[in-house]
């Protein structure tokens, strides 16, 4: 039977739960498929920004960079701000290919009437390479600021 002082039993645990939040708690702007850029790290509400999504994998992946939304960080949860298409707008549902480095970059409004705060984008329709769509983090830029 292995005894562990008390000392060491919280420094294991301090150690493994850190290791946990690392890849838990990733905060996007990469996955094994994809890199994802914001040209800032500001807004204001009302500014038009530019988001870049890099093929970072070793395959042509798919996508479709209409369908969206802006999750504002809410304690340690994100939560829905906005979302696209809007009410009575439409996306086609045509996927474009994205070649193995290649690049493609899209705008996108910070509406005016989201609270400051931290956020990110989250691109609904970017698929990993196993063809499925992927969701959260993985495709999602890194957190930015709005005021």
């Amino acid at each position: 039977m292995i005894l562990m002082s008390r000392a060491s039993l919280l420094a294991l645990t301090i150690l493994a739960s850190t290791s946990a939040c690392s890849v838990l708690g990733r905060h996007g702007g990469s996955s094994p498929a994809y890199q994802i850029a914001t040209n800032r790290e500001i807004y204001s509400r009302g500014n038009t920004g530019e988001a870049t999504i890099r093929n970072v994998s070793g395959k042509t992946l798919e996508y479709n960079l209409c369908p969206r939304r802006l999750e504002r960080q809410a304690n340690k949860y994100w939560v829905v701000a906005f979302e696209w298409p809007t009410a009575g707008g439409a996306c086609t549902t045509e996927l474009r290919s994205l070649s193995k480095d290649d690049e493609v970059t899209t705008l996108f409004d910070i509406p005016t009437g989201v609270p400051i705060g931290t956020y990110r984008l989250v691109f609904t329709a970017l698929h990993g390479t196993d063809g499925r769509s992927m969701a959260g983090d993985d495709a999602a830029t890194r957190a930015f600021t709005v005021r």
